[in-house]
């Protein structure tokens, strides 16, 4: 996708190791109250067009997303999250979880943490549930990955 800037929500919080990878590699990028996600884009070819079929939503690490998904209520905020993306005409919701220790479901089933209570199975079982009723990608990756993706998903190499 040419000609295009990349929104980054105002609620996004210490993402500077993304936005560093934008600067870097001249993506345009600008901060602004996003209606879903964290990030999505703008095409402006003939004018500004918001472009909701890719949103990412980031997450900083497995128990910030056990958090989201293992509670209740933070469970139901993401499920109107997504469904808000899909009313605005998101093809591909991409949860990406900034964890560089999990490489794929077995690492995920083993995970356990000091902060809560959530095994990692039960977490993969809510993620494969979650993927196949609502079509949405949990990628994980590093930080110092993480703005390389973005980009890779926007399709914005240059």
């Amino acid at each position: 996708m040419n000609n295009a800037l990349i929104l980054c929500d105002t609620r996004q919080q210490k993402d500077k190791y993304i936005t560093d990878y934008f600067d870097k590699n001249n993506i345009q990028w600008v901060r602004t109250c996003l209606p879903s996600a964290d990030y999505m884009t703008i095409r402006y070819d003939d004018g500004f067009i918001k472009d909701y079929s890719i949103l990412i939503d980031t997450k900083k690490d497995l128990e910030e997303l056990s958090g989201n998904l293992c509670n209740a209520t933070q469970h139901e905020r993401i499920k109107r999250e997504i469904q808000k993306a899909k009313d605005l005409g998101c093809e591909k919701f991409v949860f990406l979880i900034c964890d560089d220790k999990i490489k794929s479901g077995d690492d995920l089933k083993k995970w356990t943490s000091k902060r809560t209570k959530v095994k990692g199975e039960t977490l993969y079982k809510i993620m494969k549930t979650m993927k196949e009723r609502y079509n949405i990608n949990f990628i994980f990756t590093s930080k110092k990955k993480s703005g390389e993706i973005i980009i890779k998903l926007f399709n914005l190499q240059k």
